[in-house]
């Protein structure tokens, strides 16, 4: 599997990274600078000394949340700049992933495993918690996936924009077209599928036990 070539992309824009956030959790939490200036208005009434010490805090508290996560945008995102303008393209073969039950920005977040190699780079294994949109998800059934790496530090980012496309997964239920491959074309599959424990043997002997009846 090879990584098409793109052009270098811009660096992170720090204003960028950390300005959606904050902004967000400001609208969100509204009622904090409400009741921030309701406090400064009304500051000589006794009734409504509680509103500015609230609004202070709540008003604190979204800046101090959303600057947390507009830096982890801003590292993530400094890491993958690095890795697209000087990493090396290599190829991650899929050894296991699992569901989490996480899902961040309705997209699943699935603890992977990869072996990671390639030309210039030594092979290594690494296990991460990685946020893989559903769209790409027919593509950990592939068996490998193209990678960014930095063969001195290891850090590594999966290059989704170079994968090749691959059909979707086929809904449940949907009626399955008819296979043009031979019996033992498929058997041959089945075979390579087990030796890369992408199917249990119980799926394998299921599997090939209606192949061969098929015969």
């Amino acid at each position: 599997m090879t990584v098409a070539p793109r052009d270098v992309p811009r660096p992170p824009s720090l204003l960028g990274s950390y300005l959606p956030p904050v902004l967000f959790l400001l609208v969100c939490g509204v009622v904090g600078p409400i009741f921030l200036v309701m406090g400064i208005a009304m500051g000589d009434q006794p009734d409504a000394g509680w509103l500015l010490p609230i609004g202070v805090g709540i008003t604190v508290l979204d800046l101090v949340i959303g600057v947390l996560i507009g830096r982890g945008r801003y590292r993530s995102a400094k890491k993958l700049h690095r890795l697209r303008t000087n990493g090396r393209p290599a190829r991650g073969q899929v050894l296991s992933f699992d569901s989490t039950n996480v899902r961040i920005n309705d997209q699943p977040l699935l603890k992977l495993r990869l072996r990671i190699h390639g030309d210039d780079v030594a092979p290594f294994e690494v296990e991460s918690r990685t946020v893989v949109p559903d769209l790409r998800m027919p593509l950990l059934y592939t068996g490998e996936l193209p990678v960014l790496v930095d063969p001195e530090s290891r850090e590594w980012e999966i290059d989704w924009d170079a994968a090749e496309p691959v059909a979707p997964l086929r809904p449940i239920g949907a009626v399955r077209p008819p296979d043009q491959k031979t019996p033992a074309e498929r058997l041959a599959e089945l075979d390579d599928l087990l030796k890369r424990d992408l199917v249990s043997r119980e799926e394998y002997d299921a599997t090939r036990a209606r192949i061969l009846g098929g015969i």
